[in-house]
């Protein structure tokens, strides 16, 4: 390895770091497992030839996107050791609203929605947080993932469909979906 390579490594590790483990914090809500993604996710792209380092346009997108990818296994892979089930809490419907009843419902429902999104293919559960997590608009998603707007929004639309389905409702509202199969 080259001392310019070990530099732009330097470099983007500097710069983009902190994105980095925000984006996989978002996603696990656990630093210590956050800052593993981080170390893993600098450590591939430590392993990646030089070469490849011209191909990538936009570097913030391209490593929130990895981020997301090992976040995603992580999560999978914890759910596999971990199998829990949740039940949920017979509160009356103005409790909710006070106190420690809307921190535990709204706990749960992040924990459904982690157990949901990691049911989703890598690339339905990729666009999905490159959109509604990290905010990336249609074309620097298509752009990053190198496919076309349509099938982005194709697939954003596929994988929301599929948590509406997976989650059953809306925890925090008690709406129902309609199911569409």
């Amino acid at each position: 390895m080259n001392n310019q390579h070990k530099a732009k490594m330097a470099e983007l590790a500097s710069q983009y770091g902190r994105q980095v483990f925000h984006c996989a914090n978002r996603l696990l809500s656990d630093t210590h497992l956050a800052e593993d993604v981080t170390q893993e996710v600098f450590l591939k792209l430590f392993n990646k030839a030089p070469a490849a380092f011209e191909s990538i346009s936009h570097w913030p997108a391209y490593l929130k996107s990895m981020a997301i990818s090992i976040s995603l296994d992580q999560l999978r892979r914890r759910k596999r050791l971990a199998e829990e089930r949740y039940t949920q809490i017979p509160v009356e419907a103005e409790e909710l609203t006070n106190g420690p009843y809307t921190q535990i419902a709204t706990q749960r429902d992040l924990i459904a929605f982690k157990a949901a999104l990691v049911q989703l293919s890598a690339k339905d559960a990729q666009v999905f947080c490159l959109r509604h997590i990290e905010g990336h608009s249609y074309q620097e998603i298509a752009d990053l993932l190198e496919i076309s707007n349509s099938l982005v929004g194709v697939t954003l639309h596929r994988a929301q469909q599929k948590l509406a389905q997976f989650l059953g409702e809306t925890r925090s509202s008690g709406d129902s979906y309609a199911s569409t199969t």
